[in-house]
């Protein structure tokens, strides 16, 4: 393959890829986390044993 055929190929392959993108966003659309959100991510977890989640789970 010649050069002018590897840059035309990209560039279908640069529209495909925008396509796909332009398709997401309208399936998926962006939305920015609320503030509970953005609380749980800082948050610290706790991590519990077996024995007190089986009890809570009785």
């Amino acid at each position: 393959m010649s050069t002018k055929e590897f840059k035309i190929i990209r560039n279908e392959i640069r529209e495909l890829r925008m396509l796909y993108k332009n398709l997401i966003d309208k399936i998926v659309p962006l939305e920015e986390p609320t503030a509970s959100d953005k609380s749980a991510i800082k948050k610290k977890e706790e991590i519990v044993n077996e024995l007190s989640l089986l009890k809570t789970l009785d």
